[in-house]
């Protein structure tokens, strides 16, 4: 079955076994019955139901009865899966439309908001807070009486004093809304996906895969999220997942360990085999070296495929671990030929030997391990493989099964191999009578058949079973790094982010991974903490504060530690852990569930206040991806639940500097620009209204020709600010992979947000504002005479104002550009452009006077107004910058 994540690799689903002899359309459509499930839901790897077959006939003339099934995920097609291996299946329809798993995983996270974007809230709050300052002010004004005379062509006078007050008070209500820049919203949303689509086509963000059958696959990548552009340049906090994400997921079986001796199968590919048909090999050693063979065949849940082309076995399955297993142990002679719901055949180098399984108890991230009961010539056999401390604590004590010599060469072969950086497997078996399988059987079924709890009960009856366990070896399997890893993670740690790991594995490999992915230096000093009580969780904690306050070597510092000592962390010493984390250059945390990943980021993000960015490939990795302000996805091999749950993706961890130091310095900078010039414009446009208001006796009257008042945010000045938010660059990329400190210092907000450059802004305004009318009221006070000899009037005064400020604006868009383009140049001309044709424009259509623009444009002083005005107001701000 190809599965949702589109992953190609073959699923066992099974049928009902007692439901095998309907197989014909007449015994089907004959059933009468009900099925019971759980509720729509998201989850796509669990499921609970029970079938209820009203009219069971256990055999040929037998007396029909009620039968019950249990139903688990095994027994559920999902939507767009492709059977394999079957001509046809009869099924039951239960969810549709909406209620499908797909389209309910359509739906994303809880929203998620930029740092930026809650600080342009408080400078929105602060914009109405001016207008209110505004509106106060000049209704203020406009309710006390006039000492101008009120001529009998203007009408009656307002004989309401309070009609008038409140007549005025909404004229100037509905003109000081322009210092709300509206249009702010809809400008960052098209450039937040403009800035998106840039991410996806950026070349040195993709990469290209050869696949099985030697095709090759281009990835580019993903930006699911566009809201969060800014937030990447921002970030101080990393967490990253280790398998798939800092590793190619490429699993290759390096050693095989069995009762003191390893092989390498790396450089000897088919050792075990040798070493059994070896005479100098003690018997028993042999056939326990058969029987780890066996076990390893048969413990799995891999359905092998024929290749088309080559007609060999293909070994596809959900984990890469154990598809490599097969393939190593098949070189050694222990191949798995076929395999159905009931039987397993493999053939052990020349002999072919088949096994009917009885139970498979599936591998969870909960259980840790997976085993599979089968009848052997010899009786009933459960074989188990699993991580290491999960296996060797179930092991038996009796010495006779399980020497301790066993078990010590067992945990000294573990460790040299986690010290390698190897991912570690440990594989044991037992016999069972068949009264312990049929206890097990009945308590198995009765777990199925539950619709509550099923899954903690299926895993108590499984624990019931899996234990006494005799010891047979371990495997040990590489995982190498992917391309550029070491490099990456140095810059960003230049960068001053902080770069937590977060893995399952045990804590040897993951400092080793720490190592030699540049996590851990030489130079450093590496802290650990692993315990086994609260009690000696919290000395610890105390005692390794007071070590790094009196240590005054200068050394910088790494912390280690484990799942179970994070589960005492977590519960009641956060902040004393926190306050060790934060002052190690980095942090590795092994042996980690999913839920203590996500329960980690947490803490950090909320305690420190910070801003966090988590990245994994897997499951496994949803919850922390979800968890962290910025998720980031890795196109692997696990499936692409990662992928869908993350804000951005793409296929290698090395994409991931380009993507913060460079498109999240950009996007951080651009947006800023783009605020800041967006608040400065519609400052100055309303203050220049306001200063009005004291020679129009706070009338409500505009200083500007309607049309231009109406498109001065949406027409005159729309294109600049847009092309500022989508061309400018501050820096050369060379330069920012050349001194990655320059990320911190763009971090922390003094180059793009500060109090200066808010207070700057203000200031620039204001200035504008107040030059812009006094020197067209100084100019234009007494009346200026046309070309005909009359007295220029309100509609030639109102472009008077209109000119110079639009050039004036213009030009502070121009001053802010550090990046010259061609569109640069053309959203400044454009919008000129515009406003002189839409100043002969409205004159056509009769919105003003006849002759208006010509006046106009035949005045000294427009022209005064309008080349000297704007130089006048932007030289502070030149010599300022």
């Amino acid at each position: 079955m190809k599965d949702v994540d589109k992953l190609t690799s073959r699923k066992l689903c099974p049928y009902p076994p007692l439901l095998c002899n309907s197989s014909q359309t007449q015994k089907v459509s004959q059933m009468h019955g009900r099925l019971r499930c759980e509720h729509p839901n998201e989850n796509l790897n669990s499921f609970e139901g029970r079938l209820h077959v009203d009219n069971f006939v256990p055999a040929p003339g037998a007396a029909p009865k009620e039968l019950i099934l249990p139903l688990t995920m095994s027994n559920l097609l999902l939507r767009g899966a492709v059977l394999r291996n079957t001509e046809f299946c009869y099924a039951l329809v239960i969810y549709t439309g909406g209620n499908t798993k797909i389209i309910k995983n359509l739906k994303r996270a809880a929203g998620k908001s930029s740092s930026l974007e809650r600080r342009l809230n408080w400078l929105v709050c602060g914009a109405f807070v001016y207008n209110a300052i505004l509106l106060v002010s000049s209704g203020t004004n406009s309710s006390f009486p006039g000492d101008y005379a009120v001529e009998w062509y203007l009408g009656p006078a307002d004989s309401s004093k309070g009609t008038h007050v409140f007549d005025t008070f909404i004229s100037f209500f509905a003109l000081y809304t322009y210092v709300i820049p509206i249009s702010l919203f809809v400008t960052i949303e098209m450039v937040r996906l403009v800035q998106g689509k840039y991410m996806m086509w950026d070349k040195g963000m993709r990469t290209i895969r050869t696949n099985p059958d030697g095709t090759t696959t281009k990835y580019k990548m993903r930006a699911n999220n566009t809201n969060l552009n800014e937030e990447l340049g921002a970030v101080e906090y990393i967490f990253s997942d280790k398998t798939g994400t800092l590793t190619q997921n490429d699993m290759r079986l390096a050693h095989w360990y069995v009762d003191g001796y390893t092989m390498d199968e790396m450089i000897d590919p088919g050792a075990l085999m040798r070493r059994i048909k070896d005479v100098s090999t003690p018997l028993h050693v042999a056939q326990k070296m058969i029987m780890f063979g066996r076990a390893l065949s048969l413990c799995h849940s891999v359905i092998p495929a024929t290749d088309e082309k080559t007609q060999k076995l293909v070994y596809e399955s959900q984990s890469p671990d154990e598809s490599a297993l097969l393939y190593a142990i098949a070189d050694d002679g222990f191949r798995l030929l076929t395999r159905t719901k009931s039987e397993i055949t493999v053939a052990i180098d020349d002999t072919t030997e088949s096994f009917r399984q009885l139970s498979a108890l599936e591998f969870t991230s909960d259980r840790k391990r997976m085993s599979i009961i089968v009848r052997t010539p010899t009786g009933i056999h459960l074989y188990c493989k699993g991580a290491d401390n999960i296996i060797l604590q179930r092991l038996s004590p009796d010495p006779a099964l399980n020497p301790p010599e066993l078990i010590s060469g067992t945990e000294t072969a573990l460790q040299r191999f986690s010290e390698q950086g190897l991912r570690t497997l440990v594989i044991a078996w037992c016999p069972l009578t068949e009264e312990q399988f049929e206890r097990f059987h009945a308590e198995y079924e009765a777990a199925e058949r539950t619709l509550n709890q099923r899954e903690k009960r299926i895993a108590a009856a499984c624990e019931g079973v899996e234990r006494e366990l005799r010891l047979l070896g371990c495997s040990a399997i590489e995982d190498r790094l992917q391309d550029q890893v070491p490099e990456t993670i140095d810059y960003l740690l230049k960068c001053g982010i902080k770069i937590w790991l977060l893995t399952g594995d045990k804590m040897e490999t993951a400092i080793n991974i720490g190592n030699s992915s540049q996590l851990i230096s030489p130079d450093m000093h590496v802290i650990i903490l692993s315990t086994r009580s609260e009690e000696q969780c919290a000395n610890l904690i105390e005692s390794v504060i007071h070590e790094m306050n009196s240590r005054q070597d200068g050394r910088r510092n790494a912390l280690v530690v484990d799942g179970q000592t994070l589960t005492y962390v977590l519960d009641s010493h956060a902040d004393r852990f926190l306050e060790i984390g934060t002052r190690c250059h980095s942090v590795i945390c092994c042996r980690v569930t999913p839920l203590q990943k996500a329960l980690v980021v947490k803490l950090v993000q909320k305690t420190l206040k910070v801003v966090t960015l988590a990245i994994g490939d897997g499951a496994n990795d949803v919850s922390m991806i979800q968890a962290a302000n910025v998720g980031v996805g890795i196109m692997g091999r696990e499936g692409t639940q990662a992928v869908r749950a993350a804000d951005y993706a793409f296929p290698e961890f090395r994409f991931l500097r380009r993507l913060v130091t460079v498109h999240g310095r950009f996007s951080y900078m651009r947006l800023s620009v783009l605020i800041f010039y967006s608040f400065y414009k519609n400052i100055t446009f309303i203050t220049v209204q306001w200063w009005f208001g004291f020679f129009n006796a706070w009338s409500g009257q505009t200083v500007y020709e309607e049309i231009f008042l109406t498109a001065f945010n949406v027409v005159y000045t729309s294109i600049p600010p847009f092309v500022l938010a989508i061309f400018e660059r501050d820096l050369d990329e060379d330069r920012i992979a050349m001194y990655p400190q320059l990320y911190a210092e763009a971090r922390s907000g003094v180059l793009y947000w500060s109090p200066s450059i808010m207070a700057t802004t203000l200031l620039s305004s204001f200035w504008h504002s107040f030059a812009i009318f006094f020197s067209v009221y100084f100019v234009n006070r007494e009346g200026v005479l046309d070309v005909n000899g009359r007295s220029t009037g309100y509609w030639v005064q109102t472009y008077l104002f209109s000119t110079p400020l639009l050039i004036t604006v213009l030009g502070k868009a121009a001053l802010v550009t550090r990046r010259w383009v061609w569109p640069s140049w053309a959203g400044i001309l454009v919008s000129l452009v515009l406003n002189l044709a839409t100043m002969f424009l409205v004159e056509a259509f009769k919105y003003v006077d006849t002759g208006t623009s010509e006046i106009d444009h035949v005045l000294p002083g427009y022209y005064l107004l309008s080349y000297l005005m704007p130089i006048v107001c932007l030289l502070p701000d030149f010599f300022f910058m």
